[in-house]
């Protein structure tokens, strides 16, 4: 129980992270780089310590297409927030759960229960609801095709659960640091690559800043994996889901004075109560 605790905490702690490094005028695609270059030389780091971990292809190919989603969604992120604050963004995050629970009827043959329609119902609702909301932020501009990143980020950050969830049925648990150093050496590499397209080295504050972000993604992606290995997915990801949903909505309430409209917090509870339903069937 207390993985599904931390990665609740440290998936929480990312997203707000990002938006208080983005409120205080840093290089938020700076601070991105950094996370994934520490992140990948920490995962890195980790294979010399105790037991050597497993190796097999399908760790390595699960690991590197979550680091590719990861990089990739990582932008998406960036833009969205910037435009709808971390709290609605959250709920996109969160329902996110909707493609692996997909995959699982098109690809598996799981058979959908009465809740679980109703929760895809009101997940998808609470996805509207987000969409149509005013901008918590004050001055908040629409980047150019708004909506369109906002679901691109959606599909990415589901895909990325598809591939976690690939890893447990696929892969041992002593592959786990195999799968983290495959993820975040991809991303480090694609993040060094923007480095060198930017001709730009990050600061002092961006270096600080980007370290701390990158322990709390290792963390965040460590715990999922641990969660996985304890409990089935219709357990993990709902639970996390919700509970980091909540953690987000409330920090950034109150400290990152965020102000939600009436229709955003419609689409917070309605989200928590569609996570609650969602279990797929097994």
């Amino acid at each position: 129980m207390i993985y599904l605790l931390l990665h609740t905490t440290f998936s929480s702690l990312f997203i707000l992270w990002v938006r208080w490094v983005q409120q205080r005028g840093y290089d938020v695609l700076m601070v991105g780089a950094v996370n994934y270059i520490v992140a990948g030389l920490i995962a890195l780091t980790s294979c010399g310590v105790g037991e050597r971990p497993g190796l097999s292809f399908d760790a390595i190919a699960t690991g590197s297409a979550n680091g590719i989603c990861y990089f990739a969604a990582f932008f998406f992120l960036v833009a969205a927030m910037g435009w709808r604050g971390a709290a609605n963004i959250a709920v996109v995050g969160r329902l996110s759960i909707l493609l692996p629970i997909v995959w699982g009827i098109l690809v598996f043959g799981e058979r959908p229960e009465a809740a679980h329609l109703v929760g895809i119902s009101l997940a998808c609702g609470a996805l509207v609801l987000v969409g149509k909301s005013r901008s918590p932020l004050v001055n908040a501009k629409r980047p150019v095709a708004g909506p369109l990143i906002i679901i691109v980020f959606f599909l990415i950050a589901g895909s990325s659960r598809i591939v976690q969830e690939v890893f447990k049925y696929v892969c041992q648990p002593d592959e786990q640091r195999t799968f983290l150093v495959s993820a975040f050496l991809c991303s480090a590499i694609a993040s060094l690559a923007l480095l060198l397209w930017k001709r730009k080295l990050p600061t002092t504050s961006e270096w600080l800043f980007g370290t701390g972000l990158g322990i709390s993604n290792l963390l965040q992606t460590w715990f999922i994996l641990k969660s996985l290995e304890a409990f089935p997915g219709y357990v993990v990801f709902p639970i996390t889901s919700a509970g980091s949903l909540l953690f987000t909505t409330l920090v950034a309430v109150c400290f990152l004075k965020e102000r939600l409209k009436g229709q955003s917090y419609a689409a917070v509870a309605i989200a928590i109560i569609a996570l609650a339903l969602l279990r797929p069937a097994r």
